[in-house]
């Protein structure tokens, strides 16, 4: 259980960092929510926790259901925000405006790796839409170094700011199978304004 936490707490930090909670709600009922200029409609209520360019949303815990909005991913930003590409920081998932689809599905699976999932493996990339802009949507399943699968869902598109992107991750026993089609028809209405 500790490798867990320890996971769940890099995974965190790679993700942004859990430290700062914006002026958002800490519930998120059904209906309508906003991150930023990007917009969602929850089927379910979640709690949430936000900083100022991000929000995890989770029904049951981080370990169980993880939800995780950036509305904004910036040129030459880690893909999963925390840090920018540099002279000495050449190489990693880094976003760069007009990635192919496949870039960019290996590029989150990339932030995955270093957020210390293993074993990842995604599926079933495949072209969206999102309010009228053209984005992407793919599987992706994992493990945790303790061996808990997980599986996950993911959207992305690029704006005129940035690229937006979503990862949905529960464990493949009972949490995905619950919420999996509920989450899945939430990411199609992201939009941003």
């Amino acid at each position: 259980m500790r490798t867990m936490h320890a996971l769940l707490l890099g995974a965190c930090i790679a993700l942004g960092g859990c430290a700062s909670v914006g002026n958002t709600s800490p519930l998120v009922a059904t209906g309508a929510q906003r991150a930023g200029k990007l917009t969602i409609q929850s089927e379910m209520e979640w709690t949430r926790a936000a900083g100022s360019r991000y929000q995890m949303w989770t029904i049951d815990g981080e370990l169980l259901n993880l939800l995780y909005l950036v509305p904004t991913v910036k040129e030459g930003e880690y893909i999963f925000l925390g840090q920018r590409e540099s002279k000495r920081r050449p190489d990693g998932p880094y976003y760069h405006h007009g990635l192919r689809e496949d870039e960019i599905r290996d590029l989150i699976s990339d932030g995955l790796a270093s957020a210390g999932f293993i074993g990842i493996q995604a599926t079933n990339l495949r072209p969206a839409t999102f309010g009228g802009r053209a984005g992407l949507r793919f599987e992706v399943t994992m493990a945790n170094p303790d061996g808990l699968a997980y599986q996950g869902l993911v959207a992305a598109f690029e704006h005129d700011e940035g690229l937006t992107l979503a990862i949905f991750i529960a464990p493949r026993e009972y949490y995905f199978p619950r919420d999996g089609e509920k989450v899945s028809r939430m990411l199609d209405t992201m939009h941003w304004e």
